[in-house]
């Protein structure tokens, strides 16, 4: 693998502690959620997993509808929803669904550009086989 960028990240404390990256582009405090036991004011590992999910799927979006020269709205759209949960087992496991929105193209050809997107994006391909992912299209 041809490393194109890296990015540093330290957690203090976990769940309820403050994080940081190593360039200080972001830094955290988070907050334990209600359902592990918190007040769940604050931000959450899932919030951040959401968002960097939302916005790398949507980048791969990009990139594979310009391979096949199809133009995406300015609003075009990814909103990814995280679920925390526990197996049987007692062990913890996420779940995601992404959905995409891409006003004036046809819905085939945008469940087309989702999948193959899906198969290029660095974190569908980082968590395939172990976080089930649903792909949704409106």
């Amino acid at each position: 693998m041809k490393v194109l960028d890296t990015i540093s990240a330290t957690t203090i404390g976990g769940r309820d502690g403050h994080g940081k990256t190593s360039d200080g582009k972001l830094d955290v405090k988070f907050s334990l959620m209600k359902a592990l036991g918190g007040k769940g004011e604050g931000i959450t590992p899932e919030h951040l997993f959401a968002q960097g999910y939302s916005a790398c799927f949507g980048s791969a979006l990009q990139y594979v509808a310009g391979l096949k020269k199809v133009h995406l709205p300015a609003d075009f759209s990814i909103t990814t929803k995280v679920a925390l949960g526990q197996t049987d087992e007692g062990n913890f496991q996420l779940e995601v669904e992404l959905t995409a929105k891409a006003p004036g193209i046809d819905k085939a050809q945008l469940e087309e550009l989702v999948e193959t997107a899906h198969t290029v994006c660095p974190y569908s391909r980082a968590i395939k086989g172990n976080v089930p992912v649903k792909l949704t299209v409106e």
